[in-house]
């Protein structure tokens, strides 16, 4: 792959790669191919047989599913630097989701077959692995209790707080900027856009939601926290 806004700066930001040598880290850029979408296109198609893995170079995706009825259901916003696809590498099973651009993309491509040998010749990167998927687990696990002990404003209030707390900065004050729709939040939480529209209507009244143009500001992260625990 040719050089291009400093990819190789950028495939360190990852994950899997940070702890690379620049010769490994070379080893890595040599694989990988560059692939645009527009907003809206299917990046991965639930229950495709491909074995691509992705890495996000610029902008953001959703991976979410559909219900028989068609109803939308969303598991995650995917920022910049997040990767997807590496599932289907390790068992060969059909891909578990769709991954949609929410915005213009670039990605970074791997094959499946270059994605292994990665693993098999750089150490770091399956330990690595071995790390985001035990995160990945964990809070699964937590989002199963979620959905099981809580309400749905409950729920929006959780992932309000984790969006927030993965912001960077150290700053009271935190913004989210280019934040999910209210249908995106339903969809997250397993609720109704109104529930969702209800629940931010009161946080915006006890002062602690505002809107800055398309932004959302947290002004007071330990009162949003306060006030999960008082429901």
């Amino acid at each position: 792959m040719t050089a291009d806004n400093n990819i190789e700066e950028k495939l360190r930001e990852f994950s899997i790669f940070e702890e690379l040598s620049d010769e490994d880290l070379q080893t890595v850029l040599n694989k990988v191919s560059l692939v645009r979408f527009e907003r809206g296109e299917t990046i991965i198609a639930h229950e495709a047989h491909d074995t691509d893995v992705f890495l996000l170079l610029e902008g953001q995706a959703l991976a979410n599913r559909y219900s028989l009825a068609g109803r939308e259901i969303s598991y995650r916003r995917l920022p910049a630097y997040s990767y997807v696809g590496e599932l289907a590498v390790f068992d060969g099973q059909p891909r578990s989701v769709n991954i949609v651009a929410l915005s213009e993309v670039v990605m970074g491509r791997l094959s499946g077959a270059a994605f292994r040998e990665l693993m098999v010749e750089l150490p770091s990167v399956t330990q690595a692995l071995l790390r985001d998927l035990s995160s990945r687990i964990r809070d699964l696990s937590d989002r199963i209790y979620e959905t099981t002990a809580s309400s749905v404003k409950m729920r929006f209030y959780t992932e309000l707080i984790r969006t927030a707390m993965a912001q960077d900065g150290e700053e009271d004050e935190i913004i989210l900027r280019n934040p999910p729709t209210h249908a995106e939040w339903a969809a997250t939480v397993g609720g109704q856009r109104e529930t969702i529209t209800r629940a931010i209507s009161e946080l915006t009244t006890l002062g602690l939601l505002r809107k800055k143009g398309r932004s959302l500001v947290i002004p007071d992260i330990n009162g949003l926290m306060d006030q999960c625990e008082d429901i």
